[in-house]
């Protein structure tokens, strides 16, 4: 009986890997590999960059707010403890 349960379990756990294809590790891994990467390369950087920029663009937008301070100052009607 042990064997059985054995086999059964054996051949559950080999039988997906029995079904699928495999497939190459990377898609630099064929062919043009080192023209496809470098391209990634550039690519990544130029994203890079431009998150970059947008992230310090934020950022500037946020120091000036946190910069600006209303004209009139609080509410006393808003702010008052006493409502």
């Amino acid at each position: 009986m042990a064997r059985l349960r054995f086999w059964v379990c054996l051949i559950l756990v080999v039988l997906p890997f029995v079904r699928t294809k495999p497939q190459p590790l990377s898609p630099f891994s064929e062919g043009n590999g080192k023209k496809a990467l470098g391209a990634f390369i550039e690519k990544a950087k130029e994203e890079f960059k431009e998150r970059l920029r947008r992230e310090e663009d934020a950022n500037r937008n946020m120091l000036y707010k946190l910069k600006r301070q209303s004209p009139g100052g609080p509410d006393p009607k808003h702010h008052s403890k006493n409502a």
